[in-house]
């Protein structure tokens, strides 16, 4: 029925990076792609640098796409759910990933049964390294579940939640990698500060961060019980973590990971509201 299989709303840093990915793993064949952005030079430099069609409007991709990849800001997401709402039958997959913008609110615009699938994944994406959530509403059959997912393992893992809780994937990993690269910097500053040359210390913490979140991913150890393979009785990592622990880090980065849930949370009503209104 569809020409294509996937099509693409908004060509920024996450969708071009999930395009490049999905490309170079062959997760699904150029020739079945489509995509649209409302930035031509963009649109049109990316359509030519990697062979993909681009679509003369939303519409159009609509038109021509079996799953609809919404990855625009969320505020510009209700425009382009309003222009497409015609076009959008219940045979399309609609794929978002606006935070905060819920699947009650993608429904007040477009009132038709259809599948939706809602996505936070992160900058790391670029790299092929993100952490992805997905939910899914009721509408939603495995194999099409099956497919976005084949999608996004393209750029990293892949977890299934409830929808109740993506605002705490938000403030977790979605707003995450800043947490992390003020750590490095400021790990990096520390070895500045003791006399290492910058750049020296930069890729040394990076790559400490790097290798201890594989380490922890591959072999399945609690953290507390790997931290306690590093620090030995009396020794210097025992002494810098009660440093760590006095100016209370873990309280802060709950803090953190909280206060962003809260925000992603407030968003999400104030979005609500104001489409009732």
């Amino acid at each position: 029925m569809y020409e294509k299989e996937l099509g693409i709303i908004g060509v920024g840093k996450i969708g071009s990076a999930l395009l490049k990915r999905i490309i170079s793993t062959n997760t699904i064949e150029r020739s079945k792609i489509i995509i649209f952005d409302v930035d031509n030079e963009k649109l049109h430099k990316l359509s030519k640098d990697l062979d993909v069609k681009c679509a003369n409007s939303n519409i159009d991709l609509v038109n021509s796409s079996k799953h609809v990849l919404i990855a625009v800001i969320p505020q510009v997401m209700d425009n382009v759910l309003r222009e497409i709402d015609n076009a959008i039958s219940v045979e399309h997959v609609i794929i978002s990933i606006a935070a905060g913008v819920s699947f009650s609110h993608i429904s007040k615009i477009i009132t038709k049964p259809i599948s939706l699938i809602r996505i936070m994944t992160n900058t790391p994406a670029l790299v092929g390294a993100a952490a992805t959530a997905i939910a899914r509403n009721e509408n939603v059959k495995e194999y099409q579940l099956k497919f976005v997912k084949e999608i996004f393992n393209s750029v990293g893992m892949v977890v299934e939640l409830e929808e109740r809780h993506l605002d705490a994937v938000t403030g977790l990993s979605g707003s995450g990698p800043a947490y992390i690269f003020i750590i490095i910097e400021a790990l990096a500053d520390g070895g500045v500060k003791m006399g290492l040359p910058r750049a020296i210390a930069l890729k040394l913490a990076a790559q400490t961060l790097l290798g201890s979140a594989k380490l922890l991913l591959e072999t399945n150890i609690h953290p507390a019980a790997l931290k306690d393979m590093v620090a030995t009785p009396g020794g210097t990592t025992i002494t810098a973590i009660h440093e760590l622990e006095s100016a209370k880090i873990r309280a802060t980065l709950i803090s953190a990971v909280e206060a962003a849930t809260l925000k992603s949370k407030s968003l999400n009503s104030a979005k609500t509201n104001n489409n009732d209104n």
